[in-house]
């Protein structure tokens, strides 16, 4: 099973439609939603595959209920605040979806000969966000290759579509920008959207709470469950793992980034107490520390 091969269960364009369609209308039937949301007057019969498939997924995961015949959007991801608008919902999709893909019941196992839905979502994004991003091929041979080349395990990738698709989702659910030749590894939008949750009502966390806290909201992330699993089929031969109290290159970028707009503030000495270490291009160093102040900015 699959998520991430978007001819047969679409991609987030189709999701999209789909949702914004149920959630303006409250509740609706399965038929008539996707016709809504398929293009007038010509039906394309290849989007309203994509389109229906995109439902049947979804359904299955979790983020829309259907009620003898009758579908509506999960109550966990439909509880609009006072004045919120189908846009604000839409807004929070994304979060909706990483929880929902990463979740261990639509997971588990990532590899066997009976995968859970969103396996081979996870265990790829788990790699991209294990290698060093500054030399990652994006060219679906290469890529390919280098999975072969570093993996004891079965396939981390399963074929070009599926390639493009992790990249198509990574993008949208926060963990990578660009595309084609400047796709990149990157997780900031994902780590900055689960600060509200992983703060709460604190301002400070130690640099060993905060990234500890990150890898069980995020476990593709560093010292996450899922990214521990794939780390451990890799070949140490062929994949550089992290210095000894080194963060990888993507989760360093994304506390970079960060940083640099002020949404955190990464304190305190590489060399001093319980801290990490971001790790830059060439595995050059950048910056320690041993705690992470929040500025409480909306994610």
């Amino acid at each position: 099973m699959t998520i991430i091969n978007y001819a047969s269960d679409g991609l987030y364009p189709e999701l999209i439609a789909l949702f914004r369609s149920i959630a303006h209308l409250g509740t609706v039937d399965a038929k008539s939603v996707i016709d809504v949301c398929s293009p007038w007057p010509a039906k394309d019969a290849g989007n309203a595959v994509r389109l229906k498939g995109a439902l049947g997924r979804w359904t299955e995961l979790g983020l829309f209920v259907n009620d003898g015949g009758t579908l509506k959007i999960h109550e966990r991801f439909n509880k609009k605040k006072r004045g919120e608008s189908v846009d604000d919902l839409s807004t929070r999709l994304p979060n909706a979806c990483r929880t929902l893909m990463l979740e261990a019941r639509n997971c588990l196992p990532l590899w066997g000969d009976s995968p859970g839905i969103t396996a081979d979502f996870v265990r790829a994004a788990a790699w991209v966000l294990a290698q060093d991003i500054y030399t990652l091929p994006t060219s679906w041979t290469t890529v390919e290759q280098q999975q072969n080349d570093q993996t004891t395990a079965g396939k981390i990738s399963e074929n070009d579509v599926r390639w493009n698709g992790l990249r198509f989702w990574m993008r949208y659910l926060g963990f990578a920008t660009g595309d084609g030749s400047n796709f990149q590894a990157d997780p900031t939008a994902a780590v900055k959207a689960e600060l509200p949750e992983l703060f709460g009502s604190r301002t400070e966390l130690s640099a060993h709470d905060f990234v500890s806290g990150l890898a069980m909201r995020l476990p593709v992330l560093d010292f996450g469950e899922y990214r521990r699993m794939v780390e451990d089929t890799l070949k140490p031969a062929k994949w550089r793992r992290p210095q000894n109290g080194h963060l990888s290159m993507s989760l360093s970028l994304a506390l970079r980034r960060l940083a640099l707009d002020n949404i955190i503030r990464l304190e305190g000495k590489a060399d001093a107490g319980a801290s990490y270490r971001l790790t830059g291009r060439n595995y050059r160093t950048w910056h320690g520390f041993e705690s992470v102040l929040w500025t409480g900015r909306s994610a």
